[in-house]
């Protein structure tokens, strides 16, 4: 993986985790949220229960209280006199039925007459409420409206603060066509105790209560704090004997900011985004592993210096390396993870990439799926840009397909190489033993003449002349001479064997010399002239036994540094060789020069030499025939040697020859500059 590449994954891993931790606070916050809603409705389903139940408190208190005060009005319509003792059973059962429930006075003509219970409100008695306009004002108002009201809150006579119901008592005599105004019932209900068990301390809740005017007049407070109100409270209206009160209430602690199991989220909250952090961190130091395991594996593959390919267990491509790719450059553009092998392979052998598949290219491609899907031994595998390839192939357990290919062309060549020099030393061989039989053989059977010299005819003739009875001079003189003439020819042909065995093994040796690096040249002024004329001198006895003209022509005089005797040898072997191969015509050698160098060309008539052979012309052991059927003898060292000692001279040999036209040998060998008198220079050797 890239810097760049890395860098940018490392940032989206950070940005991952940040966005996930965000996403879990999120999700966490909002579940605090629906659950601290959750929780305040349930507070508030709550609250508005205690108001409804405190609401219908109040409702309860004051409806008994007008069914006292009705009871009451009833007692005295039916009594002359005030009945104190069943007023006072009854007031005993409204108290004990609501203890809130502080005073029941009775004010015939608005004057306080009695007061129930009689020893706890003696205090009242006598009050006159025309005297007192505050509490005058509700008792004109039940007078007017002649049913039950409400005030409230007062200071009562008591003490501390109450509501009463101020109920107007209408009394029809039996002589009275209407009922007559009798005076006022009032019930005095502390404050502190108007909605009940509801309103005491031990409960979770405030109350409060306020009176609605039907007018711009704002409310008046009539229980707990104004500030209630405020907000978003639980309210609810009551219409209360002539009044319209709003009652509202909430928890005493106020609303709740979170309900109880927030804590327990938030904490669940960051428990899970913390979590959630370590496991993204696992999982980017896995990936990280991952990543270094493949970019090790990558780049292991591409260090290898062999091709790697790998397909999956369906048998698409999973990975390929650059050297496979550089070893098979016709379907690198295919070879992309996913396709399959055989998809490839139908594309090597469509773009010709395999040259023993063309022609059979379906038979090619059925054979090598075959051995794709069972892989077994390695095989060698030839490609169209002659490059020789060693295929293996395996299974791995999970059904993998591993391919690895080794370039062994160089092994190909060598082994090549190898097999055409064991082929050439087997030639050799055989050509070394064909000479030298023939030449053995020449001899042998020469020497065996002159070992029995009995046997040739003419030591017979002379035998006979020299036995007969008749010895006659000139018979004997002429026998010995045939006789000495046969010897001498047996002699000269075995000599001629003899000396053409030693130019063999002259030749085998000074190759070895040369293989080795062990030849020498001994160096020393030569005079080209005399050299190339000595040459033609000794080689024209043999070019004229063919029929054929050496010819010899120089333009200079030139003196160069050279080893006398092998620059001889090469002159030898050039011309021996233009007339053993020339059949008809004639053989040249001319010299030329230049101011640098000096120019020896050997052309023939022969029968020239095709252009593909030129490269193996100088090499060892070679010969344009290379058969055991060669019309002409040698070991074919000759211009081996004689390339091998031009090079030592520090010049070249080449070749320009037509086929059927003949050839012509070129040897260049630098020439120094020198004075018109040599100095004498000692004996230089080059190796």
């Amino acid at each position: 993986m890239t810097p760049l590449k890395s860098y940018i994954v490392s940032k989206g891993y950070l940005i991952l985790a940040l966005v996930a931790v965000m996403s879990v606070m999120v999700i966490g916050f909002a579940v605090i949220k629906s659950d601290r809603e959750r929780y305040t409705a349930s507070v508030r389903h709550n609250v508005e229960m205690a108001l409804d139940r405190a609401t219908d408190q109040i409702r309860y208190q004051f409806f008994e209280s007008v069914l006292i005060s009705n009871k009451i009005e009833s007692l005295l319509e039916n009594s002359r006199e005030i009945p104190e003792a069943q007023i006072a059973r009854v007031v005993d059962e409204l108290i004990q039925h609501n203890p809130s429930v502080v005073t029941v006075a009775l004010a015939p003509n608005l004057e306080v007459t009695h007061s129930f219970p009689q020893n706890a409100n003696q205090g009242t008695v006598g009050l006159k409420y025309f005297e007192v306009p505050a509490q005058m004002s509700s008792v004109a108002r039940a007078y007017r409206w002649r049913s039950p009201v409400v005030v409230g809150p007062v200071q009562l006579v008591q003490g501390g603060e109450g509501f009463i119901l101020r109920y107007p008592v209408q009394i029809r005599r039996d002589d009275a066509d209407t009922p007559r105004f009798w005076g006022i019932i009032s019930i005095v209900v502390k404050s502190d105790q108007l909605f009940g068990a509801y309103g005491s301390d031990n409960m979770d809740y405030e109350f409060g209560l306020r009176e609605l005017h039907s007018s711009s007049r704002p409310y008046r407070s009539m229980f707990g704090d104004p500030d209630l109100f405020e907000g978003d409270p639980v309210i609810r209206e009551i219409t209360m004997l002539g009044s319209t009160w709003q009652a509202t209430a909430k928890p005493k602690e106020g609303w709740p900011a979170y309900s109880p199991q927030s804590p327990v989220i938030m904490l669940l909250t960051l428990i899970s985004a913390v979590l959630l952090l370590a496991i993204l961190m696992v999982l980017r130091r896995l990936s990280t592993r991952i990543e270094k395991a493949n970019a090790l594996l990558a780049e292991t593959i591409e260090c290898i210096d062999e091709g790697f390919i790998a397909f999956d267990e369906k048998d698409r491509l999973v990975t390929v390396n650059e050297r496979y790719l550089s070893y098979y450059p016709k379907i690198a553009d295919a070879a992309v993870p996913g396709v399959t092998f055989e998809e490839l392979i139908r594309i090597d052998a469509a773009r010709n990439n395999y040259p023993e598949a063309i022609g059979r290219e379906e038979e090619w491609i059925q054979d090598r799926l075959a051995a794709h899907y069972n892989p077994g031994a390695p095989f060698f595998q030839k490609s169209d840009q002659d490059r020789w390839f060693k295929v293996v192939e395996a299974k791995s357990p999970r059904g993998y397909t591993v391919g690895i290919r080794t370039d062994v062309t160089a092994v190909k060549r060598a082994q090549e190489l190898a097999e055409r020099a064991d082929r050439e030393k087997t030639e050799f061989l055989n050509n070394v033993s064909h000479e030298l039989r023939t030449p053995l053989t020449v001899i042998s059977g020469r020497v065996a003449f002159l070992q029995n010299p009995n046997l040739l005819a003419q030591a017979k003739t002379l035998q006979a002349a020299l036995s007969a009875d008749e010895l006659s001079r000139e018979d004997v003189i002429s026998a010995v001479a045939e006789y000495q003439d046969q010897v001498s020819k047996q002699g000269a042909s075995a000599l001629s064997a003899a000396q053409h065995m030693l130019r063999l093994v002259e030749d085998l040796l000074d190759w070895t010399k040369v293989e080795s690096g062990r030849l020498e040249l001994d160096l020393a002024p030569v005079e080209v002239g005399t050299i190339a004329s000595s040459i033609v001198s000794d080689l024209r006895p043999a070019a004229e036994a063919k029929g054929l003209r050496l010819s010899y022509f120089s333009d200079c005089d030139a003196t160069i540094m050279a080893d006398q005797t092998r620059l001889k040898q090469i002159l030898y072997n050039l011309t021996s060789n233009a007339i053993k191969f020339t059949q008809t015509g004639g053989i040249s050698l001319v010299v030329t020069h230049d101011d640098d160098e000096i120019v020896f060309t050997v052309k023939d008539t022969g029968c020239g030499i095709r252009q593909e052979d030129f490269s193996r012309i100088f090499k060892r052991f070679q010969q344009v025939d290379g058969s055991m059927t060669r019309q002409m003898n040698g070991l074919g060292l000759g211009l081996a040697i004689a390339d091998q000692l031009a090079k030592l001279h520090g010049g070249a040999l080449s070749l320009t020859s037509t086929v059927g036209e003949g050839s012509a040998f070129r040897l260049v060998l630098p020439k120094p500059a020198v004075s018109a008198h040599w100095p004498s220079y000692p004996r230089l050797k080059a190796v």
